[in-house]
């Protein structure tokens, strides 16, 4: 039995679709469809049945992932625990970010820890923070950055610095609107599980009556892709302030004031699983990043 087949059988189980396990792990969907073919022939049991719309385990294969993340997780610390042998010469270090924080504040801070420590290899994976914390309570990354809390999870967390949710619009849209009248403008919408979404859908429900009357028009999992899409006229979004500094410099959109709605808040957290000791390279990391919200906030 290859360990990289559980991987696989462990990615198509959670992402509930052969081509997207094959996409994450840079594979070809043929040979994804071998490995489990293999893994079904070494335990000689079907594990996935799998037809035109969906991929459901069996009862063999639900077992089977249960001791499969195990293995991975076990796998994942064994490797660590060899590269913080070697020191921070060489190793390698996994991050998960929600959308904003992946997009718009990591990529300087892996910069600032790259010169430092160029022997590390960084890997960033960027989903929800549905996802990163899932990953984060797996033992799958080493470190993770969400906008949102799951206090069900044995997850530790730490403000690193707070975000305001803004109504952003085309350019032709009015300045400021009623909170009544919000229903009647197309609104773009983030996907469930989004930290961005989550604040929203928050301040509607404690502020707003109207929320069901909300015309959504689209639901996109993409930052950019929505933006995009409101600076094409389809429509207004709920969105990180720091996710449009560039097109309200370049009054490609505008902030549209919503009366009778207070400012959205959040906060973006460092994420670790609990109880799990940091390895070298993520204390190095933490380091950087602490320095660089003392610099933020002075």
């Amino acid at each position: 039995m290859d360990l990289r087949h559980l991987e696989t059988f462990v990615r198509i189980a959670e992402l509930k679709s052969f081509t997207k396990a094959a996409e994450m792990l840079y594979l070809t969907q043929p040979t994804v469809s071998k490995q489990i073919v293999d893994l079904e022939r070494f335990f000689e049991v079907k594990l996935i049945d799998r037809t035109k719309r969906s991929v459901v385990l069996t009862k063999a294969g639900e077992i089977l992932l249960k001791y499969a993340i195990e293995f991975m997780a076990l796998k994942k610390e064994t490797i660590d625990a060899i590269d913080a042998f070697r020191g921070l010469k060489k190793g390698t270090m996994l991050l998960g970010a929600s959308t904003i924080p992946g997009t718009y504040m990591l990529p300087r801070l892996l910069g600032l820890f790259n010169r430092q420590y160029e022997g590390i290899q960084l890997r960033l994976l960027i989903s929800d923070s549905k996802d990163v914390l899932n990953m984060t309570d797996l033992g799958e990354i080493d470190i993770g950055f969400v906008g949102a809390k799951d206090d069900t999870r044995k997850i530790d967390y730490k403000k690193i610095i707070d975000d305001t949710i803004v109504i952003a619009a085309p350019k032709d849209y009015p300045d400021t609107i009623p909170l009544a009248s919000l229903k009647d403008y197309p609104l773009i919408a983030r996907e469930p599980g989004s930290g961005t979404r989550n604040a929203f859908d928050l301040a509607m429900a404690r502020f707003s009556s109207s929320q069901d009357g909300l015309k959504t028009v689209a639901e996109l999992s993409s930052t950019q892709a929505i933006k995009e899409a409101v600076k094409g006229g389809m429509g207004l979004t709920y969105i990180s302030r720091m996710a449009i500094g560039d097109e309200l410099a370049h009054k490609e959109l505008k902030v549209v004031r919503v009366e009778g709605l207070p400012e959205i808040r959040r906060s973006f957290y460092m994420v670790t699983k609990k109880g799990k000791t940091p390895l070298p390279q993520v204390k190095a990391f933490m380091d950087i990043l602490e320095k660089w919200r003392k610099h933020e906030k002075s």
